[in-house]
């Protein structure tokens, strides 16, 4: 049986769906009317009765394809049965880049026509419209009459290209399926020869050896991973194995790798490599170290049901800070008491301040549909995001990211309470899953908690802890029904989220058992208010201010002789090694304040006692690099430490100091180094602090 393109589009996504799926969903995914796929279904009704198949049309709710799995597998293996004259120029394109991204040498042009099946005219345009995204990857095409076709650029260029093909080409569900599931199969189950040919760009072996290596080692990450990100980790490190099988190794500029040995992700990145070289009996250049490591400080983070994601990053801290003053003010509304928008962002930025500043390219399938839906937010936030990170590029994908954290925190001031238990399973990060959350909460009340959990934690979580999955995914393999949704929660899945809910007979909770948890919740806030309290005071206790009667060369020896002096009043155990560490973390980006002649230098570290903060004057002025990346000159050092093991209610505090140098009344008052006004400005701050949290407890 032959269907048309269009045809195995529509037929495709019916099989991928476990229920009810609208027209619109189907319009919306191969970008054509409504009406288009309304008659599309009516010239498929006569061929799927030919493989004993009906399509289910239910008003409002959608349509389904029924029938027995084999037959739906007949129908599957049929349908991918693609024949060369099936592809489309995109497709087309697809297979010309692998085929020059694998070639060890020039590929002339007449075999590529001969593999597709088409004119060496028709390969030929299509490599003119290949020039400028091959650019865009950093490579260049050369073509030469008798010599051939070939991609010349740097391993590090070829590499982006390889798994850029790959994520837009495979979805996080299709590439979970191959490592988990299907390529332990004998019979396996094509997505399209299209796809098929983009995840041949790397032996399915090494995805399930890389896989089983990263799963062993998921204890020893700096932080959680997305599944999005896991994923493109897995698929990171098999690329890069196979490259340097190939002897294609990897350049990493002196520079970077020294200011990336001493983080937490270098870490990571040594322990794999050693576990893969182990397993693999190859030996592994130590350059791909630091990739690995500027893959992880790339990569996003994921809230899983068992742990927080916090940082010590102050300056970034305070840039999220007037980037919510910036949208609450253009959008009307009180955004700064959300712990949960603020930590979101922080979570999400962190590492993209990171890629955009390694020209590391980030995929966001939503993209197109969060412009649609979310117009005006984006704009607010395009223009607010230039005002706060001014000098950065910041593309149009993370700036949807940011729009989704923005969405979820107006969603969630409309929440109510509800009496269902759902899980959320959405592989694109943070943004994506919390903007479903809160859209959830605000449309079905009923709903009485959401959990956010991995793909991967998914099957460890008893049955008796929730009542229904919401999934952004197909899900394969798991005891429970779900329903699959789209990531911005349309009408149609609203409705069949209700559908789902009638179902159910769960009931009311006892009142019994509601007024016990909303007497833990209680004490667990106050329990919470009193940590914060206690840290408020501890800092303005052991706020000093010093003039420090001597010139210093450089700024290494004036932080040198402040942690000296911190240590001897004991605030610090080893003045050495804090020393040491805040010197490196001033490599990493600058601690200058733009526009003042004061530097924000911070720490956290098991040599520090307890949260701190103290001001000191130079006699002289030295130079030190500023937030915006230039030289300017400083005669006043600020100086925040904490523990490195601070609660959050600590690092809320340290965050709230951090964030009032955005503020022209601080930058004046702490220049003019009169500390009983520096003091009081302090206090009052941080009694405001307190003040805000007891609100939002409220």
């Amino acid at each position: 049986m032959r269907f048309s393109s269009r045809q195995k589009m529509i037929l495709a996504k019916l099989l991928e769906a476990p229920h009810e799926i609208t027209i619109r969903e189907i319009a919306e995914e191969i970008d054509v009317s409504t009406r288009t796929v309304h008659r599309e279904l009516d010239e498929l009704t006569q061929a799927l009765a030919s493989y004993h198949l009906n399509l289910i049309k239910k008003i409002g709710v959608g349509v389904q394809l029924e029938g027995a799995p084999e037959d739906k597998e007949r129908l599957r293996e049929d349908l991918f049965r693609t024949t060369a004259d099936d592809f489309t120029p995109n497709e087309r394109k697809i297979i010309i880049l692998c085929s020059l991204l694998e070639a060890v040498e020039p590929v002339k042009l007449v075999s590529l026509a001969y593999d597709l099946k088409v004119t060496t005219a028709t390969v030929s345009h299509d490599l003119d419209e290949l020039e400028e995204k091959i650019g865009q990857y950093g490579m260049r095409l050369v073509r030469r009459r008798g010599y051939g076709i070939e991609l010349q650029g740097s391993e590090t260029a070829k590499r982006l290209a390889i798994t850029s093909l790959i994520s837009e080409n495979l979805n996080e569900y299709e590439l979970v399926a191959r490592i988990k599931d299907t390529i332990h199969r004998k019979k396996q189950h094509r997505v399209n020869s299209v796809s098929e040919r983009v995840l041949g760009l790397i032996e399915k072996e090494k995805l399930i050896v890389v896989e089983n290596a990263l799963r062993d080692l998921e204890g020893e990450l700096p932080y959680p991973l997305a599944d999005s990100a896991f994923i493109g980790l897995v698929i990171h490190l098999a690329l890069a194995i196979e490259r340097v099988e190939k002897g294609e190794n990897i350049h990493f500029r002196e520079e970077h790798l020294r200011q990336l040995s001493g983080t937490q992700e270098y870490q990571a990145a040594e322990k794999m490599l050693a576990r893969l070289e182990d397993m693999l009996q190859m030996e592994i250049p130590k350059e791909e170290i630091g990739y690995i490591a500027m893959h992880l400080r790339g990569a996003k983070v994921r809230n899983s049901y068992q742990d927080t994601y916090l940082s010590d990053n102050v300056e970034l801290m305070a840039k999220i800070k007037r980037l919510i003053e910036i949208c609450g003010e253009k959008l009307g509304v009180r955004l700064e008491h959300d712990q949960s928008l603020a930590q979101g962002l922080l979570t999400h930025m962190e590492p993209a301040i990171f890629r955009m500043m390694q020209d590391m390219r980030i995929r966001n399938p939503l993209l197109d549909q969060i412009k649609r839906n979310y117009a005006s937010l984006f704009d607010i936030l395009r223009d607010a995001v230039g005002q706060v990170f001014q000098g950065l590029a910041v593309p149009e994908e993370e700036i949807g990211y940011l729009v989704m954290h923005f969405g979820a925190a107006l969603e969630r001031l409309n929440r109510k309470t509800a009496r269902f238990r759902a899980l959320i399973v959405c592989s694109s990060g943070i943004g994506s899953s919390k903007i479903l959350a809160s859209r959830i909460k605000k449309e079905i009340p009923e709903i009485e908690s959401l959990r956010n959990v991995s793909l991967f934690d998914l099957g460890s979580i008893p049955k008796s802890e929730y009542d229904l999955i919401i999934s952004t995914i197909q899900l394969s393999g798991i005891a429970s029904d779900y329903v699959l949704v789209n990531p911005l929660l349309t009408k149609e899945d609203i409705q069949k989220i209700r559908g789902y809910l009638a179902g159910l007979s769960r009931q009311l909770p006892p009142a019994g058992r509601i007024a016990t948890a909303r007497s833990e919740h209680a004490v667990s806030q106050l329990h919470s208010l009193k940590a914060s309290l206690d840290h408020v005071l501890g800092v303005l206790e052991r706020f000093c201010f010093q003039k420090i009667p001597r010139a210093f060369d450089d700024v290494e020896a004036a932080v040198e002789e402040i942690c000296r002096q911190l240590g001897q009043i004991g605030a610090i155990t080893d003045w050495q090694k804090v020393s040491r560490q805040l010197l490196e973390r001033e490599k990493l980006g600058g601690l200058g304040i733009p526009g003042t002649q004061l530097a924000l230098f911070h720490s956290r570290s098991e040599y520090i006692r307890e949260a701190f903060f103290g001001v000191f004057e130079l006699q002289g002025s030295i130079s030190v690099r500023s937030m915006e990346n230039h030289l300017i000159e400083v005669k006043t050092i600020l100086i925040l430490l904490g523990p490195k093991k601070l609660d959050k209610e600590g690092l809320e505090v340290l965050s709230e100091i951090s964030s009032l140098f955005i503020e022209e009344e601080a930058k004046r008052l702490f220049s003019l180094g009169q500390s009983k006004e520096m003091h009081a400005y302090l206090a009052k701050k941080l009694q405001g602090h307190l003040q805000q949290k007891i609100r939002v407890e409220e």
